[in-house]
């Protein structure tokens, strides 16, 4: 049996601590929001669609065992990832409300999309999982003591290819292969978080496979995809892990004392694991922060 978010976070107390969950609303992150309030921490819980805003909200309030005051959890701002106008005005409403965040937790993603681009032209896995979640780290940072990445194992797909920027904006449907975009993405999350771990000296940031898990991240997929993710693979399918099993290490990676952590880090089952060797290779993670810091430069402030 797998340890759970709940366990991980019982007997902590958080009580003026801050941490910010992007993708919040459900699925992995809401696990870690509601773990995070339990342990009498201020929540900033940020995702794009109002409606799965208001059913997070509603379902926390309809735990008995959950007590909470309305000012340890934030939703007053949505963000929309995908569009770098509202990470920027997202990142700057944070900061004047905020002057520190304990833990800046880029949990959001998605996986597995059809051929499409962002509203500011980026191939929609890596704009929303790479490019949006760069950019609202680079304007919190000087307020930021930790980052963690939501990546995967599937960064290893395809014989783990080191990062092609070109991935990150050309699109061609007539030659679109889903995950193999989603593989460079989830490396892109790694060497990212290796790369601000390095260049800013304040803080401290980490990556996480959460392991298969039963969320909604698979919602893109068309039914013959998931068909052929079942055969392709089996077993792991068998052990898929409920939300608050695989919650559970981006939650320990959270809190973990300053000492124990070890920074730049991969980590999967609550313990540092290998990654892949192109997510080792740091001139590819001091290229790809620079040529998203090139990009989003414009929306910087």
């Amino acid at each position: 049996m797998k340890r759970t978010a709940f366990e991980i976070i019982a007997n902590q107390d958080l009580s003026g601590k801050v941490f910010l969950i992007t993708g919040g609303y459900s699925g992995l992150g809401a696990i870690h929001a509601e773990a995070l309030l339990m342990a009498n921490a201020t929540v900033i819980v940020a995702g794009r669609n109002e409606q799965l805003q208001l059913d997070f909200q509603n379902r926390l309030k309809s735990k008995p065992n959950l007590n909470f005051e309305d000012h340890q959890l934030d939703v007053s701002k949505n963000i929309d990832l995908g569009d770098l106008q509202s990470v920027q005005e997202f990142a700057i409403y944070i900061k004047k409300k905020y002057t520190q965040i304990d833990c800046l937790i880029n949990n959001a993603g998605v996986m597995f999309t059809p051929p499409g681009k962002t509203k500011d032209g980026f191939e929609m896995q890596m704009g929303v999982n790479v490019i949006g979640h760069f950019l609202l780290a680079k304007i919190l940072v000087d307020i930021t003591k930790r980052q963690v990445w939501l990546s995967s194992k599937g960064h290893i797909r395809f014989g783990a290819p080191r990062i092609d920027l070109k991935a990150i904006t050309d699109v061609d449907e007539n030659n679109y292969v889903t995950r193999a975009r989603y593989q460079q993405s989830k490396l892109g999350d790694i060497l990212l978080a290796k790369q601000f771990a390095q260049k800013h000296p304040h803080l401290k940031a980490v990556s996480v496979h959460p392991g298969v898990v039963k969320t909604n991240l698979g919602r893109h997929m068309t039914m013959g995809k998931k068909i052929l993710f079942v055969l392709q693979h089996p077993i792991a399918l068998m052990n898929m892990l409920e939300p608050e099993e695989g919650a559970a290490t981006q939650v320990m990676l959270s809190i973990q004392s300053e000492t124990d952590l070890v920074n730049g880090a991969y980590h999967a089952d609550c313990k540092v694991i290998e990654e892949a060797e192109s997510a080792r290779n740091m001139d590819d993670a001091k290229l790809l922060y620079d040529y998203c810091d090139e990009v989003t430069k414009a929306f910087q402030v």
